[in-house]
């Protein structure tokens, strides 16, 4: 073998035989597992964007014989992510973070100037190898641990959605574009903004869903670290899988403008495996955790096709200051319109510390204030609005409509 093909097969090999050692040796638990495999969808994204940006501003480039995606080599994107998502979060468990990070960012010093001839070393390819310590490799990490010690509940919540945008908005439809926006990007002002705006409602439901799932239930969508609580309230009464429900509607709609089916057979195997193998696993478990409280929910929520008007049992609680004028009118806006499980009460007899002039108190979880507590007051009314309500709640919109 000549000294090029050595380093294209270590540059994989090493990690993927260092990742089975670890694992053999850690018999690490499914928390871990689970821990284990955020880290790697972390990097999966994350390295790739690294590297793309690494060539388009000189860090580094590569071996332009390599079969790759988007310019970068396969072996060199599967080698990093091995090594920064599973490597690093099993060798450097019980370690402090800045020992990990120290220790890795060491070893890529030692190793990056001796991949030549596949990768090729710019003058500033130091810089390079600090961003990529800092946007891959510790996120990674720390995702691991959190999930594992069950900590930084909003941090960890965060982070899987940040990795699932990235997955499901960047790296699926680069994969079915076949790595080339060009096309898909080349339409008229008027029809993105018409595309961006039907996307928004899957994007609006499924950060909705999770945020739920962080505030009521005190857990995330990861099977190995799912809610303690049963979550019934915002997009779940409507609807009992709203996330997976969110990711299939993205993917369909998502193939319109990039007009390839590519995105429409990964709707419909989504869709046959939530409604087949996941749901029917999530039944069992859910009945074992929850017992009749999930029979009953079962019984009123569909898995799939969403209710109408929520089904709600517990009651929260709409507090308004009727002693203003504008706050006043929302009140009797949202009386008007007969909601669901929702008690309009005055600000002003609320016990405890002066509320805001609007405050939504949920029956679990903490309370939501001015046009956050609007946006999840009108999931009590009807589907309809219940999407506008999601839609006002993304963050950015909702700093920006206060």
């Amino acid at each position: 073998m000549t000294r090029g093909e050595i380093v294209r097969t270590a540059i994989w090999a090493a990690p993927a035989v260092l990742t089975f050692l670890l694992v053999a040796v850690r018999r690490p638990s499914r928390r871990l597992m689970a821990g284990i495999g955020l880290a790697l969808a972390w990097n999966l994204w994350s390295v790739l964007a690294l590297n793309i940006v690494a060539l388009r501003l000189g860090w580094w480039s590569f071996d332009p014989t390599l079969p790759g995606f988007m310019g970068v080599p396969f072996e060199p994107w599967l080698g990093w992510v091995l090594l920064w998502g599973a490597v690093a979060p099993l060798a450097g468990f019980d370690r402090p973070i800045a020992v990990v990070t120290i220790a890795f960012l060491w070893a890529d010093l030692l190793v990056m100037p001796l991949l030549k001839p596949q990768v090729m070393l710019g003058d500033a390819w130091l810089v390079g190898d600090l961003v990529g310590v800092a946007a891959a490799l510790v996120p990674g990490v720390l995702l691991a641990r959190w999930t594992v010690a069950r900590t930084n509940l909003n941090a960890r919540a965060t982070l899987q959605v940040v990795c699932t945008g990235a997955l499901m908005l960047w790296l699926v439809p680069s994969i079915a574009l076949r790595g080339s926006w060009a096309e898909a990007l080349d339409v008229a002002a008027w029809q993105a903004s018409v595309g961006i705006q039907i996307l928004i409602v899957p994007i609006a439901l499924g950060i909705r869903a999770v945020n739920e799932f962080v505030h009521v239930g005190g857990g995330t969508p990861i099977p190995y670290d799912p809610p303690m609580n049963l979550v019934r309230t915002g997009p779940y009464a409507y609807v009992r899988n709203p996330m997976q429900l969110a990711m299939v509607v993205l993917l369909a709609l998502g193939a319109i403008p990039f007009g390839t089916a590519w995105m429409v057979a990964g709707a419909a195997i989504a869709v046959a495996y939530s409604a087949g193998l996941a749901e029917w696993h999530e039944n069992l478990e859910m009945a074992e955790r929850f017992g009749a409280q999930w029979d009953e929910y079962r019984g009123r929520v569909r898995a799939w096709v969403p209710r109408w008007r929520p089904a709600l049992q517990d009651e929260a609680t709409l507090r308004v200051a009727f002693s203003c004028g504008v706050c006043s009118s929302v009140g009797r806006w949202f009386s008007t319109r007969s909601p669901v499980g929702l008690a309009i009460a005055p600000a002003e007899d609320a016990p405890g510390p002066t509320l805001r002039r609007v405050t939504y108190v949920p029956a679990a979880g903490p309370p939501s204030q001015g046009v956050a507590a609007i946006a999840k007051a009108l999931e009590h009314i009807h589907l309809g609005w219940a999407v506008v309500g999601w839609i006002l709640a993304l963050p950015g919109i909702v700093h920006l409509a206060q």
